[in-house]
């Protein structure tokens, strides 16, 4: 094997070194690992929506500009044949690491809605066939299931998950229900964007596979928030993306598809390897991709058992602050194993959620999302990440009050 190029060596050298555990709600979190001067997050702004897009820190936006512009220097030297395999397929190998599977089990993807574009394209579902869903799922991993159903006769049926639900064995009994005969996929959101329910994603899978389908999960608002080993899920296959909670570049995402579900799952793009580059899925963001191995690393050294203790930790204690306030109820899980980083308020029917939102970015400086119009309710959404602290959480109960006042 020839030595690598001094270019692709500087390459290398440049861009590879670059389950809720029972807190006690508003128990203060430690110091960030990311500290907030990590991040070019506009100044006075306490960023509380990385459950819509996460902010890359310095050192992957770093890794990703030195990758491209050492690519540009020779673009042919880095894809292909003539590319070192540990470097284009760096995301890879540390996304598999982090997620608790092996590396023919992983592809690179442009986002969580590409992920569930490629299953749902993979399964080659028949008219008659039939896919389990709730009614808490985003759009980005409902849409695939709706083009088979409008498209090629594929049908539908949809548990509803009512707020307020957080006995997981009655989650599971009202989708075991529902499966059929014809039931082949089960697809659910492993963290539901809506309220923040995690599902019992390991129950689910089980459930699944009794009764002969398979277990499909939208991960984008789970993975980097929580611990995620998809092995111990159980389920066929998962797909989250990049930009959320893993901090990463935009564009960026991962799909995973379990060995033994391969044969049943076949997307066209990943028909000739789960390689990141290859016949089937074309020239890749390796720029991209190889800052994402960046951001994952971050949060390896980081630990997420830690990072996830972080998060509930920030998330429980807004809960607290804002618990008594007459003008909005907490529709998120309380402390336990249903938890995740994600609080959701819904506002009392006189407040509108969007106007909120804009008023606490405008007035306050915290950054916030309604609520999606698609789940009927009038809430807003907090989501704490790792370079939060508690001054942000007192900074959110602190505007809540002035903007829900009278």
């Amino acid at each position: 094997m020839h030595a690598p190029s001094p270019d692709r060596r500087h390459f290398l050298h440049a861009v590879a070194g670059s389950a809720a555990l029972g807190l006690l709600p508003g128990a203060a979190a430690a110091e960030p690992a990311a500290p907030p001067s990590e991040f070019l997050l506009a100044p006075g702004v306490a960023y509380l929506n990385t459950g819509t897009i996460g902010p890359c820190r310095r050192a992957t936006l770093e890794a990703a500009e030195r990758a491209w512009v050492t690519l540009e220097a020779n673009p042919v030297a880095h894809y292909g044949r003539f590319a070192g395999e540990a470097l284009i397929e760096d995301a890879r190998t540390v996304a598999a690491r982090f997620l608790g599977c092996d590396l023919d089990e992983l592809a690179v993807t442009t986002s969580t809605t590409s992920g569930m574009n490629a299953i749902a394209e993979g399964l080659r579902l028949a008219p008659g066939d039939r896919v389990l869903l709730t009614d808490q799922e985003h759009a980005g991993g409902l849409h695939c299931w709706q083009y088979l159903a409008r498209h090629h006769g594929v049908l539908l049926d949809v548990v509803n998950i009512p707020r307020g639900e957080f006995d997981a064995g009655a989650i599971v009994d009202a989708m075991a229900r529902r499966i059929g005969p014809a039931t082949r996929v089960v697809s659910v959101s492993h963290v539901f964007s809506s309220t923040g329910l995690r599902m019992p994603i390991a129950e689910l899978s089980a459930l699944a596979h009794a009764r002969g389908a398979l277990c499909v999960v939208d991960g984008a608002q789970a993975v980097g928030a929580v611990r995620v080993n998809v092995r111990e899920l159980g389920c066929d296959a998962y797909a989250t993306s990049g930009h959320k909670w893993l901090m990463g570049p935009k564009g960026t995402g991962l799909l995973y598809i379990a060995r033994e579900a391969q044969a049943r799952i076949r997307p066209m793009a990943f028909e000739a390897t789960y390689a990141t580059y290859s016949a089937s899925s074309g020239v890749v963001n390796l720029p991209g991709l190889l800052g994402l191995a960046e951001a994952i690393r971050f949060l390896e050294r980081a630990g997420m058992p830690e990072v996830e203790r972080r998060n509930l930790a920030l998330r429980h204690a807004l809960a607290e602050r804002v618990r008594a306030m007459r003008q909005l109820t907490i529709v998120s899980p309380p402390a336990g194993a249903l938890a995740s980083p994600l609080l959701t308020l819904l506002l009392a029917e006189r407040f509108d959620r969007s106007a909120v939102s804009r008023a606490l970015l405008e007035r306050h400086g915290v950054a916030i999302r309604a609520t999606h119009p698609e789940f009927g309710f009038n809430g807003i959404r907090f989501s704490f990440h790792e370079f939060n602290t508690d001054g942000d959480v007192e900074r959110a109960a602190v505007a809540l009050r002035a903007e829900l006042a009278g």
